[in-house]
């Protein structure tokens, strides 16, 4: 591990021909003296400007691109405007108004949106600290519309317990399916559009710092239609009329689910661990009111995290599984399997399998592995540059009694995340799979 004097040397040598701190002295200033002054004896005019050109050819292209730079980086220096930014975002998120910027590429699209904390807004956070009422809004260009509006109320009595009630409507108007199962055709390349509302009730506890336990009562009216994108084929079309298969949850459903939750977290930080973990465990029992819908969903998730001889360097695991098992002689909807592909965090939008796109696999089982080398390569204040490696191994399939080791899908990838004080800002990504390449650019890591 070169030492920072050092690795600045040498960076400063490479790109600028010169150590930041050196004065002016020749070119090469380890050429021996008696090689330097017969050169230039012998040497016109015109070789010696030919000589020079040649010597800095590979820095004149740094040089165009260090210019911008450093006027840029001496302009906000001058004005503080890092710090006058960051002043009027935490005015803002204090007073209870919060902008939002939604991922740019890859899945979801570009959008933003904002939040809005009542408690804040009112200036009565100090009144009530364990109280949270808020609302918020996002739109993308990819037809995704967006409304949530949240309460808590934490440590009730000093007990630790917490109770919240949700609200969520999404219209999502292109949501991507190619068929049920790991060997489904890229080529079926279908959409459909959804509209759900979602009723939430909660009831939790904390303990022992790391633990949380949760229980979850859940309404969901969902809508199934047409998708926008006309240059796709329509589910009906394609699987259900020419092909004749079976589909469920095509008609949509009112969704009823009670949930279990378990969770444990041990992260040094949410958003950029360097050690810890979580674990995460779901249990669920989801009944349809209109159809046929009915099914227990079990999901494990683990992940950990660990420095590589330095804080520096870090490594991260995760596993996951989700099973969807049928009630009786009642079936699992599509919109409810397990899905596999894109960059989500969450099961509503597909478990991260960064070589494929968004929900490019569904069906009622899962299994998933990610492993992922970050490393700090840039420090600036409080803002840093990480590069990472990672790669994605996973495949669905319906029965555990199904799953083959020959099924599993693999993608590989590259990416840097940007941070602010370990939060992160913004990440970029690029993949590679059976597939193709998907292209990524978001506010959030996979996990």
């Amino acid at each position: 591990m070169l030492s920072r004097p050092l690795l600045v040397f040498f960076i400063s040598t490479f790109f600028f021909g010169s150590p930041l701190w050196a004065q002016e002295i020749s070119y090469d200033r380890y050429a021996p003296v008696w090689h330097e002054g017969p050169m230039k004896e012998k040497s016109s005019p015109s070789g010696e400007n030919l000589r020079t050109f040649a010597k800095h050819f590979l820095v004149y292209p740094f040089e165009i691109i260090r210019w911008p730079i450093d006027k840029t980086l001496v302009f906000v220096e001058e004005y503080r405007l890092d710090d006058k930014a960051e002043w009027i975002y935490d005015q803002m998120k204090n007073h209870g108004f919060t902008p939002k910027a939604r991922s740019f590429l890859g899945g979801d699209g570009f959008g933003g949106g904002f939040e809005i904390e009542s408690v804040r807004l009112l200036g009565l956070k100090e009144q009530l600290p364990n109280t949270t009422f808020e609302g918020s809004a996002l739109w993308t260009l990819d037809a995704i519309t967006e409304y949530k509006v949240k309460f808590l109320q934490e440590d009730i009595s000093g007990t630790g317990v917490r109770f919240g009630e949700n609200f969520k409507y999404e219209d999502r108007g292109e949501e991507h399916f190619h068929g049920i199962g790991i060997h489904s055709s890229l080529g079926d390349g279908t959409s459909y559009r959804m509209e759900r509302t979602t009723l939430e009730t909660l009831v939790g506890h904390g303990f022992l710092n790391t633990w949380d336990v949760q229980g979850k009562f859940v309404f969901q009216n969902v809508n199934i239609g047409d998708g926008d994108d006309g240059r796709r084929g329509i589910i009906d079309d394609i699987f259900v009329r020419q092909r004749g298969q079976s589909i469920p949850g095509l008609a949509g459903d009112r969704i009823l689910s009670w949930a279990l939750e378990l969770k444990h977290d041990t992260r040094d930080s949410r958003e950029l661990p360097s050690e810890g973990g979580y674990e995460r465990l779901h249990f669920s029992y989801n009944k349809g009111l209109d159809n046929s819908a009915g099914f227990f969903k079990y999901r494990g998730e683990v992940a950990h995290f660990f420095k590589l001889f330095s804080e520096q360097r870090v490594v991260g695991f995760r596993g996951l599984f989700e099973h969807n098992d049928e009630a009786g002689d009642r079936e699992v909807p599509f919109f409810m399997m397990a899905r596999l592909g894109g960059y989500g965090t969450s099961p509503r939008i597909g478990d991260a399998h960064r070589g494929y796109r968004r929900d490019r696999y569904y069906d009622e089982s899962l299994l998933l592995f990610n492993i992922e080398y970050h490393w700090n390569i840039l420090e600036y204040r409080d803002w840093r540059l990480d590069p990472a490696i990672y790669c994605d191994v996973g495949q669905v399939f319906d029965e555990w009694s199904r799953f083959q080791f020959k099924d599993f899908r693999v993608s590989v990838g590259l990416g840097f995340r940007i941070s602010f004080e370990k939060e992160i800002v913004l990440t970029i990504d690029v993949a590679k799979s059976g597939d193709g390449t998907e292209f990524y650019v978001k506010t959030k890591t996979p996990f």
